[in-house]
């Protein structure tokens, strides 16, 4: 019984280096690394988008202008500082007297309903103001 096959004095032994494996593994650390790379220029060397300013203005210029949506005396109204307004379209005359720069914040209390909310808020477009921040009741 014999389990080699025969030899020669002419027969070559060659080695075989199997490399699938290895570039299988090669293409898994190229994908790895190039997903978990990020691109983007790091936070602490991005320039700050705020411009000093020398003039601090007045207290009033840093006011907020907020307008309240909630119950008085069981019917809906806004409330605009001390003002209480109970028509959208008052609404809109009152606040295209403000200045629009610094936005809205529309803040709402429970109880009141869906639609007055969206009629205010939409007050609050007609009126001019691109920047309306809509405060949930808490």
């Amino acid at each position: 019984m014999k389990f080699s096959p025969p030899r020669s004095k002419f027969m070559r032994v060659t080695a075989r280096v199997h490399i699938t494996g290895m570039i299988d593994v090669i293409f898994l650390l190229l994908i790895f690394f190039m997903t978990t790379t990020t691109l983007a220029v790091p936070e602490s060397q991005l320039s700050s988008a705020l411009q000093t300013q020398y003039d601090a203005g007045s207290a009033a210029d840093f006011q907020p202008i907020i307008v309240e949506a909630g119950v008085v005396m069981d019917s809906p109204a806004y409330r605009l500082g001390e003002r209480i307004i109970r028509d959208p379209l008052e609404l809109v005359r009152v606040l295209r007297e403000l200045p629009r720069e610094q936005g809205v914040f529309f803040r709402v209390e429970s109880g009141v309903s869906v639609d007055w909310i969206a009629s205010g808020i939409q007050a609050c477009r007609d009126a001019g103001f691109t920047k309306v921040t809509y405060v949930p009741a808490q």
